[in-house]
């Protein structure tokens, strides 16, 4: 309804205003869809009991009228805002109170952690993963999933050239591996044997010779092993050599040789059908 106004006249008693039963049934209008609005056919009193108006917030008196209301404010905006209750039924989520989200999508989130960590917990509230923080990080872990039949992946990212990821044990603990693989790369060539792969699948029909270059983490393994006619020679160019013991190795067909790096040298573990 639109609002009714009483006409007052052109002067006082000019007799063109307003009848007093007029203006009496215009008042009555005008507060009954007030209160239709406000969801309180009846009285006052009944409006008051539930939900008022302050100076500065919307006070609910809750289902008991008692000591205790809650009020709604906003802050003092410093631009026009807009903030849109979805279409949907559900409740308000609060940035302190525990609360479970369900569907939810998180971009770009921030996990706030203090010097003692901050945990991913359980439904009993135990820790599934902790997270600490390094001062100044530039590198992280990235963690992609796979299509059907493809693995997902876990890699190291970040600004820095060449990292590893460390799988770090407590204690005089150790980190099982059910099931383990080597990444493979085949060599059909001479040339350097690939640095990013730790078994190398050697494989020409005729003699192959392979170039060994410097490890990258004390303790890292290279395999490899010759399916290829051709005799593989395995030997490094540098001076002084980085072959611990005999500078080349040399692989007949069906043969394999494992190395490890010490930080210095290439160390033979097995080579052929000897264990070293």
């Amino acid at each position: 309804m639109t609002r009714q106004n009483i006409s007052t006249g052109s002067s006082a008693n000019d007799g063109t205003g307003d009848t007093l039963r007029s203006a009496a049934t215009k008042i009555n209008s005008n507060f009954t869809e007030i209160y239709d609005f406000l969801g309180t056919p009846g009285d006052s009193s009944s409006l008051a009991s539930s939900v008022r108006f302050e100076d500065s917030a919307v006070l609910f008196e809750g289902l008991t009228a008692d000591a205790n209301e809650t009020r709604l404010y906003v802050e003092n905006p410093s631009a026009d805002r807009s903030v849109i209750i979805p279409n949907a039924s559900g409740t308000i989520v609060l940035d302190t109170h525990t609360q479970t989200l369900t569907n939810k999508t998180l971009t770009s989130p921030t996990i706030n952690t203090p010097k003692v960590g901050t945990s991913i917990n359980d439904t009993n509230g135990n820790e599934l993963i902790k997270f600490a923080v390094t001062t100044g990080a530039h590198n992280e872990i990235t963690v992609t999933n796979g299509i059907l039949n493809t693995s997902p992946k876990v890699s190291a990212t970040g600004d820095s050239t060449n990292i590893n990821i460390l799988l770090e044990q407590k204690g005089t603990g150790s980190i099982e591996i059910k099931k383990g693989a080597y990444t493979t790369v085949e060599q059909t060539a001479n040339g350097a044997a690939a640095s990013t792969n730790s078994h190398v699948r050697l494989n020409k029909a005729s003699a192959l010779a392979v170039s060994m270059d410097s490890g990258t983490t004390a303790g890292e393994v290279k395999l490899f092993t010759n399916k290829g006619a051709g005799t593989a020679s395995i030997s490094d160019s540098k001076s002084p050599s980085i072959m611990a013991g005999a500078p080349t190795i040399v692989l007949t067909t069906d043969s394999a040789a494992m190395l490890m790096w010490d930080g210095a040298k290439w160390f033979r573990i097995t080579w052929g059908n000897k264990i070293w």
